[in-house]
This record gives C-alpha cells, structure tokens and sequence, in this order.
C-alpha cells in the first residue's frame, strides 16, 4: 500500500506517477522495468518516490491494484450471478469489458496482466507482490469453483491444474492481443477477445453428456430392426 503522503497528492499528480509506472511495468514486466526511467517520466526524484512508496514493489502493487480497479470497476454483478448457461456468456462479457475499458490505453491492461508473470524469485523476495498475486489467484479459484458448482467448469482435473491452465489460456490471449493492438479495429478486437473466451469455454467446460471420455469404447449397436 503507497503512504498515506501519496495520498495527499492532487488527483493529476497521482495519476502522473501511476501512468507512467503502468507504461513501463506493462512494457518491461516488474522485474525488467526501470524505476529510475518511471521516476524521470513522473517527474519525481528518487528521494520523493520513496515518501511515497515504500520500495518498487510497493509501487508496482499500488499502479497494478489501481488500474485492476479501473479495468473492472463498471462489472456490477458477482460470482453468485453466474448461473447455468449463463456462466459462459458473463464470462466472455467480463473479458471483453477489460479490452473495452484499456481501448485507448492499452498500456494499462499490460500492467495489470503482467502479475501473471511474477517469477519465483520476484515473489519470495516481496511479501507485498506474494500476497497480491495470491488474492488474484484467489480470485480466478473462486470464479472456477462456482463455475463447477453450475455446471459450467469442468471437475475431472485437479484444482491447481485447472487454474493453471485457465491463467495460461487468459496469458497467452492477453499477449497476442496487446501485440496486434495496432492492426485490430475496435469491432475486430472485440471479435478476437469474445473467441478466446470460447476457447477457454471449449477447454475447461464439462463435455457433453452424450460425448464419451476419451478412450472409452462405444457400443454399436447393428440391430436394424
């Protein structure tokens, strides 16, 4: 959490240091970013980020949990809301708002989305990035678990394994999209995002009942009556 001095700081100035915190986090990822290139484009010194921080990963944790909030902060419905059928569709509806919200600023979902890419070192050096990327995986296990409670998500994986590989789908669309930013039109990025919700959909949803597991005989019947 920033200092309660950072607080205090007007509007414009708090979002001068969080933007270019985000630009150079969603560009270099926590580790490879230069704190001493997001101070210069702040405009702050070192001695007065440090008022207001209390270490880089404190302000990766503060631009990251600020610009999640603004990515998501227009959903107005819960987990409990995800019923059935309807899972799916709220899903892809989900994704597609944090693409919507980015449009003209596709700097801050790379920031975001870079806490998916912590590494090990990063995480047991930082208690404060330990714990946020805990509560975001937190997060996607409750979403996944309701999911299987309405029928939606499939059961027949191990939790640790199916999250991996929803965040693993999640990561490898984000990365796509924020490379093609560029050459996609708002209609053609809103295409692409709601078809990589169905390809997490066809993943990790149950198969059909009337399907057969894989490797499973199937009786046929040459009875022709």
């Amino acid at each position: 959490m920033p200092r309660p001095r950072f607080d205090k700081l007007s509007p414009a100035k708090q979002r001068r240091i969080l933007e270019a915190a985000a630009r150079e986090f969603g560009a270099h990822g926590y580790e490879g970013a230069s704190l001493n290139k997001i101070l210069e484009e702040a405009e702050i010194s070192k001695g007065a980020a440090y008022y207001y921080f209390d270490d880089k990963a404190d302000l990766y944790t503060t631009t990251v949990k600020h610009y999640a909030d603004y990515l998501m902060g227009d959903l107005s419905f819960g987990v409990e809301e995800l019923e059935g059928d309807a899972f799916w569709s709220r899903i892809a509806d989900f994704y597609w708002q944090q693409f919507a919200a980015s449009y003209d600023k596709p700097w801050a979902l790379a920031a975001v989305k870079s806490a998916a890419r912590l590494s090990d070192e990063a995480l047991a050096e930082n208690e404060s990035l330990a714990a946020y990327l805990e509560e975001v995986m937190g997060n996607a296990m409750t979403l996944l678990r309701h999911g299987q409670e309405a029928g939606a998500v499939r059961r027949d994986l191990p939790d640790d394994l199916l999250l991996s590989l929803f965040i693993a789908v999640d990561d490898a669309g984000d990365r796509w999209l924020l490379a093609h930013w560029d050459d996609l039109t708002h209609e053609e990025l809103e295409a692409t995002v709601r078809k990589m919700a169905d390809a997490m959909r066809r993943l990790l949803a149950p198969a059909p009942a009337e399907e057969a597991p894989a490797g499973t005989a199937i009786e046929v019947s040459h009875d022709r009556g």
